[in-house]
């Protein structure tokens, strides 16, 4: 169900995100029950309320998903300015299997034949690039990464299944010069120094950010002082002109 210019529509899958979520997007679509990122930080399994092992043991695509996409997206696109639509919160659509399942290109398929905006953000790096053929013809969509570490020890612990630091910022960098609209969650930040280094390489092609603090983790939370991170990160975006979103978790300080 989304709520979309005071007018109910009721989607089967495309959905209208609560709380938090709503903050990145005012409608998702999630194609995967599970995730083999295995992110330490992930919200996944608790939202699906599914053991870490199970969430993160494989995939499990959807029941009958391109049909179900196909259905919501007739409906929205009834809309002169329907809702851009998030590629997802739940199950990276590009974790491992995406490459030999196929099926997160059916469903960019689906919405470009629609005429619906969207966005994707996906740790699956260089597995997208197979389909920047169709971003990169389709102005109203946009593609983005999740980093928070420059350091490649921190992100194999706390992101073991994701790609690599590099193989994201090369992704990045390949979808800006192929002319897609850019941009990065920067969220959960658990180590500031990173994070604003971060910001530094990557300022050039990335056309949008988006940043938020970690939560549900008491140790590192009191470690950090947040608004001093608030106020540099500021600056530093500031000094790079770019276009930037910060998080409530930052904000309400």
């Amino acid at each position: 169900m989304i709520l979309h210019e005071n007018i109910k529509v009721n989607t089967n899958i495309i959905y209208e995100p609560k709380g938090k979520a709503r903050e990145y997007s005012s409608a998702a679509l999630n194609i995967y029950k599970g995730c083999t990122h295995g992110c330490l930080y992930c919200y996944g399994p608790g939202c699906s309320h599914k053991s870490k092992e199970t969430y993160f043991s494989e995939p499990n695509p959807k029941d009958d998903i391109l049909r179900r996409v196909r259905k919501d997206a007739e409906k929205l696109s009834q809309f002169d300015n329907p809702p851009e639509i998030l590629l997802s919160f739940l199950g990276d659509c590009y974790q491992h299997e995406e490459t030999n399942l196929g099926i997160t290109r059916d469903v960019v398929k689906i919405l470009i034949a629609y005429n619906l905006p969207f966005t994707i953000l996906t740790k699956g790096g260089s597995r997208a690039i197979r389909d920047f053929d169709l971003l990169s013809h389709y102005s109203r969509a946009s593609f983005g990464t999740s980093l928070v570490f420059e350091n490649q020890a921190d992100a194999d612990h706390w992101e073991p299944g994701a790609a690599t630091v590099l193989d994201r910022i090369e992704t990045i960098r390949v979808a800006h010069g192929m002319g897609i609209k850019t941009w990065v969650s920067m969220e959960p930040v658990i180590d500031p120094v990173q994070a604003l280094h971060l910001i530094k390489m990557l300022h050039p092609f990335v056309d949008h950010w988006k940043i938020g603090k970690i939560n549900r983790n008491k140790e590192i939370e009191e470690a950090v002082d947040w608004v001093q991170f608030r106020g540099d990160v500021t600056l530093v975006l500031h000094k790079y002109g770019a276009d930037f979103y910060l998080k409530k978790s930052l904000t309400g300080f």
